[in-house]
């Protein structure tokens, strides 16, 4: 596993909070992260740290949210914070991941990456602080304002199918206009599914005969990329703006969106992954 170039990395970190913004460059594996303290642990390992997502790929979540893992599909992002306030100096953790070898196509099955090299990501190694730690518990931050898409017009149901891109158009949305998109996937694997230069949200997800299930709690902000499980129905709100583009099944005309600037929350020790 390679991260900024280097292959199993290890990071001196303070015993403060760091924030790490993660993109998912690999060309097709999915990453099941933990922070654990043996990197050989049997799988799936204990997480000794939480992870503390506060943004995705669209900006910022409307609160922190906590969970164990990053669960990432290509081109995903993570904004993410870790808390190593209070540990002792010299004690290591280890990013593992158990995402399988092969094709994902959920959490139930596939096996886990090898323990000893691509379940293996980075190190850190935990320090003495060089200054006063003025950064803030991630529960108690407070995030720039988030606003929702809106309620949407109509609802298009689209799907993961054998079509070509040069297919003729198939879909049509009406510019400035908000849309539900239902996506089933017929395939056997789990795909990325991303859309050109506008946002959404995610709403749920329902396999074929299945209870609906609520978006992750890295998925409750504005993003471009949302995983689309296997025999499954994935719904997301879209704006339908400028290069709003093809899938699998389906080819649609270009339109236009405003996206506004970016705000910017950085805790102290702030470190990009």
């Amino acid at each position: 596993m390679v991260v900024n170039g280097r292959s199993w990395p290890a990071l001196t970190v303070e015993p403060r909070r760091y924030r790490f913004r993660i993109l998912n460059s690999c060309n097709a594996r999915t990453l099941i992260m933990k922070i654990v303290t043996d990197p050989l642990a049997a799988r799936p390992a204990t997480a000794a740290l939480p992870i503390w997502y506060i943004g995705a790929d669209g900006g910022f979540l409307p609160a922190p949210r906590q969970s164990d893992r990053i669960l990432q599909h290509v081109w995903e992002r993570v904004d993410i914070i870790v808390d190593f306030t209070g540990i002792k100096a010299g004690t290591a953790f280890y990013l593992i991941n158990e995402g399988p070898d092969q094709a994902f196509n959920g959490l139930d099955d596939r096996g886990v990456s090898d323990p000893g090299t691509t379940g293996q990501v980075m190190k850190f190694v935990v320090g003495t602080l060089s200054s006063k730690d003025a950064t803030v518990p991630p529960d108690h931050l407070t995030l720039p304002p988030f606003a929702p898409l809106g309620a949407a017009d109509s609802t298009r149901q689209i799907s993961l199918s054998p079509l070509a891109w040069a297919d003729p158009i198939s879909e049509v949305p009406r510019i400035n206009t908000t849309e539900i998109w239902e996506l089933t996937n017929f395939t056997a694997d789990a795909h990325p599914i991303h859309i050109h230069q506008v946002e959404f949200e995610v709403v749920n997800r329902q396999p074929n005969g299945g209870a609906v299930t609520p978006p992750e709690a890295w998925e409750t902000g504005t993003k471009d990329t949302v995983i689309a499980y296997p025999g499954a129905v994935t719904r997301f709100n879209v704006v339908n703006g400028d290069h709003g583009t093809a899938g699998y099944s389906s080819t649609w005309p270009v339109t236009q969106v405003t996206v506004p600037p970016p705000t910017q929350i950085v805790p102290s020790g702030s470190r990009e992954i």
